[in-house]
């Protein structure tokens, strides 16, 4: 993080002016940001958005990039129109509960980090500075009403408490005082435009006038005292106040600016060309509803210090928090396994590492092995005139050679033609135990089983299995065989010989040894669902099963249709992303 070399000891911003009758003045309003959480409360069409929009307009005049940066929670759709501004590093609105979990994410890492910059110093008394930190929650009660946002609540209060003094200030808008009461007490700035007498008692602990309904016009306690005032008052009681506007109306005399011209001194400022702004704080985009690929272009960010090398990258979707590829190297990857509910996504996921693959290895060959559900047999067919591939999906006639040059066509299971394709290319498989039955040869005499032929690794190219019947997962010893004997054998020699088993929708599986042997042979694993829910119920049999179900619960939400997880296994590392839609 850049750090700025000379420490700002104040960052005041005059946002209205204040009638103090008392001392017979109208001195100005001014905030400290150093000194003071900002808690503003008023009815619908009072003002509130008009201040917040003030605030952050005098921000981008008064400090630039390596300063200040602003993080907007928007639940009343009124801010969206700062999104685009060069120090505002997020907005978030309320639509996906991720952004949500997000904000107080990178919230609490920025808390830490200035924690450890400033080295026990406050804010305000240290030479070498983080960049300040604004926060604006716009109508904290849509988020203190939500009970999935319950637990982020806490977070909240940790920044209140905890941020001032570390670069972080709060500023709320609240519609009621119903919630908001406990936080108050980390607000030593509060405003109220519009709100009946009691609700005006409850925020400043005192009496005040009654005020006509004049938007940006209501009562606030003074935080920074005037400058050339003689008089004496009480700071903490509270003044009528009345609000600046963020811009100056069209042809109207007077100091401050149109809309107009505070657009192109920001444009001057931060150097704006060819629709963005060249000098602004880092991004944290937000999703369209669907991530296609042209978006995946757009939104992807490079990882500053990327060091790892891949032989066969296949990236599959960015990452929620900074919206990094998420690049599966197929190569790498062993065994792929995708989790997920019905309709989430799977086949989806399936076409991009297919075709990403096929734009790469044109000489491999795919061998699709699926159930009566024919769900790859789409893919097989846009894929066939591309590259070799194989479909097994149905019961077949099959002819049958021996290594005595006679033949036999018998009619096979797909998990029969399965295991025959396998021991005449990849593997040789016990002839007695597993091939006998299939070939209709006697298992005892072996003078007819050994007539069987054995494969001829030197044959095969590169090749891609891709699993989806639900054969291999059942609990009788023919479908076991392959998960519990044969998938370890394949996978011990994957890199010598270039495997890939990507099992593209796996099933519950009963047998514990089974389940076992097919969990440690998973080196990445994909899952469209509910990752908490998942992990809580049928997912503690899965490679997912060790994981803490009350951390996935804090630190991820709920999925919209194209979200999942990534996960490494050997790296232990899991991601939230965004599938391109395929």
């Amino acid at each position: 993080m850049e750090v700025l070399k000379l420490g700002i000891e104040k960052m005041l911003c005059t946002l209205g002016r204040f009638d103090i009758p008392i001392i017979q003045l109208q001195p100005p309003f001014v905030v400290d940001l150093l000194d003071s959480n900002i808690a503003l409360f008023g009815a619908a069409m009072s003002g509130k958005t008009t201040f917040i929009r003030t605030l952050i307009n005098i921000l981008h005049k008064q400090y630039d990039e390596k300063q200040e940066q602003i993080f907007i929670l928007d639940f009343g759709g009124a801010l969206f129109e700062c999104k685009d501004l060069p120090l505002v590093s997020a907005y978030f609105d309320n639509s996906n509960e991720e952004y949500v979990k997000r904000v107080f994410k990178i919230l609490d890492n920025i808390l830490r980090d200035n924690i450890k910059e400033l080295n026990g110093k406050n804010y305000r008394d240290s030479e070498v500075q983080p960049p300040h930190t604004t926060f604006i929650i716009d109508n904290i009660n849509a988020f203190i009403d939500e009970p999935r946002y319950t637990a982020y609540q806490e977070k909240l209060a940790k920044l209140c408490r905890e941020g001032l003094s570390k670069g972080i200030t709060i500023v709320i808008t609240a519609l009621d005082t119903k919630g908001v009461i406990p936080y108050l007490g980390s607000f030593k700035q509060k405003i109220a435009f519009e709100m009946p007498m009691d609700k005006y008692s409850e925020i400043f602990n005192g009496k005040v006038s009654l005020i006509g309904n004049n938007p940006g016009h209501g009562f606030a306690n003074v935080t920074v005292k005037p400058e050339g005032i003689t008089g004496t008052f009480r700071m903490n009681l509270p003044y009528e106040v009345q609000c600046f506007f963020p811009y100056k109306p069209k042809n109207a005399d007077g100091a401050g600016d149109t809309e107009e011209s505070f657009a192109e001194k920001i444009k001057e400022k931060f150097n704006f060309s060819e629709g963005k702004y060249l000098k602004c704080v880092k991004k944290y985009w937000t999703f369209p509803k669907e991530l296609t690929r042209e978006e995946y272009e757009r939104l992807k960010q490079t990882p500053k210090n990327e060091s790892k090398e891949y032989k066969l990258p296949v990236s599959v979707g960015l990452d929620y928090v900074n919206f990094y590829p998420v690049t599966v190297d197929l190569e790498q990857s062993r065994v792929i396994a995708i989790y997920g509910k019905k309709e989430f996504g799977k086949t989806n996921l399936l076409n991009l590492l297919l075709s990403g693959f096929a734009q790469q290895k044109q000489e491999a060959e795919i061998v699709f092995f699926d159930d009566g559900r024919n769900q790859l047999e789409p893919i097989y067919n846009n894929l066939k005139d591309k590259l070799n591939c194989k479909l097994i999906n149905k019961f077949e006639e099959i002819e049958l050679r021996f290594t005595d040059d006679s033949k036999k066509t018998r009619k096979l299971s797909p998990l029969q033609q399965f295991y025959v394709y396998l021991n005449e290319k990849h593997i040789s498989l016990d002839k007695p135990n597993y091939m006998a039955d299939i070939y209709g040869v006697s298992k005892i005499s072996s003078k007819e089983y050994l007539t069987i032929p054995d494969c001829y690794v030197e044959r095969a190219p590169f090749t891609v299995f891709v699993i989806q019947s639900k054969l291999v997962y059942l609990n009788a010893n023919e479908n076991k065989r392959f998960i519990n004997t044969i998938l370890p054998q394949l996978v011990s020699v994957a890199e010598e010989r270039g495997y890939l088993f990507i099992f593209s929708d796996v099933q519950k599986i009963g047998d514990a040894e089974q389940n076992s042997f097919f969990n440690n042979t998973i080196t990445t694993a994909f899952l469209l669902d509910n990752i908490a829910e998942f992990a809580g119920e049928r997912g503690q049999k899965t490679i997912f099963g060790n994981m803490d179900i009350k951390s996935l619960k804090e630190d991820y939400a709920r999925c919209e249709i194209g979200d999942g997880y990534y996960y490494d296994v050997e790296a232990d590392n899991l991601l939230k992303l965004k599938f391109i839609k395929y």
